[in-house]
């Protein structure tokens, strides 16, 4: 028995190292592959005490989203963030009642890489938002926004469908990075609503 399960074993590795030999026989196949988006650079990988601010363009208004607890779990178990989003008005006061400042569990294979737009309702059906297209991009956000306004940096765009907006007004679009704290996004559209980062701190500083 032992012996036939040696030879099925090296038959595979044959198969494999065969497969291996015929990939690498084409030529420049790393550089046609390209980029390769990193998704668990993004939340995922976030720590306790990382925060990100943003703003909205039109009315001036300030998200904060910060990693309030990156529990260590066991083996196989669920991976989770607590989060805090703090919602203030354009003059950077906090808002007052339950949805000023939230504090929710991000599961991370349930709800993905973006933040939760309702935190308020848990179910929220804008917490499942499905990707229509991933792309590398370049990305200069708005003057005034922040110190890494100046410069065009490169990033990932990302489009996709929120199922909880309306037809015909259901698209969003995000721009992230893996060096940008918390949820990783540089820039987001939905709803008629652009947020933009400002600043941010990663667990052990920068950014």
């Amino acid at each position: 028995m032992r012996a036939l399960i040696l030879i099925l074993a090296m038959a595979v590795m044959g198969l494999a190292v065969s497969i291996l030999l015929r990939v690498d026989e084409r030529p420049d196949y790393a550089h046609r592959v390209g980029e390769v988006f990193h998704i668990g650079g993004l939340i995922a990988d976030a720590k306790g005490g990382e925060s990100a601010w943003y703003r909205e363009n039109s009315s001036g208004r300030v998200a904060e989203y910060r990693v309030v607890q990156d529990p260590a779990l066991p083996p196989f178990a669920v991976p989770f963030k607590q989060i805090q989003r703090r919602l203030m008005d354009a003059k950077g006061q906090p808002y007052e009642g339950p949805l000023g400042t939230v504090t929710y569990d991000h599961n991370v294979t349930e709800h993905g890489f973006l933040p939760l737009t309702a935190p308020d309702v848990p179910d929220a059906l804008d917490r499942v938002w499905i990707i229509r297209a991933i792309r590398p991009d370049r990305l200069a956000l708005s003057k005034g926004v922040g110190a890494v306004a100046a410069e065009e940096q490169s990033c990932w765009r990302i489009d996709l469908i929120d199922p909880a907006l309306p037809e015909g007004q259901d698209t969003v679009v995000a721009w992230v990075r893996t060096d940008v704290p918390v949820y990783g996004l540089l820039k987001w559209k939905r709803g008629g609503e652009t947020w933009e980062f400002m600043r941010g701190q990663m667990a052990g500083g920068g950014r």
